[in-house]
């Protein structure tokens, strides 16, 4: 396949200048948590990190991490503040952004994310320019042994197209890709110019037999943006994975740049 002045097979595949992982969580679990993420970024020539909160409420050894974040990573290191529509109030994104968050990670609503009870929390996003990244597809179970009122049905791909549509400057990410209605988030984000997805979490084999079914077809690289939400420590094995199977798909070193920085720097205002 030839994308440009190049066939892909002309150009080597090398070290992209920015790697931008657009979704990673911060783990309270693991002592030192900062400081093991900053030396894994370093080993895997990571750029910058989009790192989401634990919840709007952490406890104080993440509070410190943050401030340490805000005042000598912001940098390498870009802060989400993760909310729950439904159970904490839209005024949580004014604070989040008051503290030096740039963006919003959302989950488990308690409707789906197209209720016109939730529109205000994507008001305030757009107005403030902070980009939301949202859990799209089958969610895990935590508690396996407690009732939990949780739907994946209410965090489907096709729940963004409304919002994308009525907030034409908010920037939607949808995680996962949508994982496994892969071919409704393709569809959705085809149609909308302010929508993105992510190639982050599990199952990667099964979201690159989607990319190679569908590309060039109801998607485009420059659609799709590098995560992983996995631990710090993987961070080279999926950087390796993912270009490596771009390369030999056929996408160019220059449509590669995208999904593994160009992009994200576009939509987080860093370029």
């Amino acid at each position: 396949m030839v994308q440009g002045d190049k066939a892909y097979y002309d150009e080597l595949p090398r070290k992209h200048e920015t790697i931008i992982d657009i979704h990673h969580h911060y783990n309270p679990k693991i002592k030192n948590f900062l400081t093991y993420l900053l030396e894994n970024m370093n080993k895997a020539g990571i750029s910058k990190v989009c790192l989401f909160t634990s919840g709007p409420n952490y406890k104080d050894q993440e509070a410190e991490d943050w401030k340490t974040i805000f005042r000598d990573y912001s940098d390498r290191i870009i802060g989400f503040g993760t909310i729950n529509p439904g159970i904490h109030k839209p005024e949580i994104i004014d604070q989040y952004y008051s503290k030096g968050f740039k963006g919003i990670k959302v989950l488990n609503p308690t409707k789906p994310y197209d209720s016109n009870d939730f529109l205000k929390y994507y008001q305030k996003a757009e107005d403030l320019d902070m980009p939301i990244l949202f859990h799209t597809g089958v969610i895990a179970r935590q508690k396996l042994e407690e009732p939990m009122d949780q739907s994946s049905n209410r965090m489907r791909p096709v729940t963004l197209d409304r919002i994308a549509r009525l907030f034409p400057k908010l920037k939607i990410i949808a995680a996962h890709m949508g994982d496994p209605w892969f071919s409704e988030a393709y569809m959705v984000s085809q149609k909308n110019p302010n929508m993105w997805l992510d190639i982050s979490g599990k199952g990667i084999w099964l979201k690159a037999l989607a990319i190679r079914k569908h590309l060039w077809i109801r998607l485009r690289p420059e659609k799709l943006l590098f995560g992983t939400d996995e631990p710090p420590s993987e961070f080279l094995r999926l950087y390796h994975f993912w270009d490596t199977f771009f390369y030999e798909i056929g996408v160019t070193y220059t449509m590669r740049k995208k999904i593994f920085g160009e992009t994200a720097e576009k939509i987080l205002g860093l370029k």
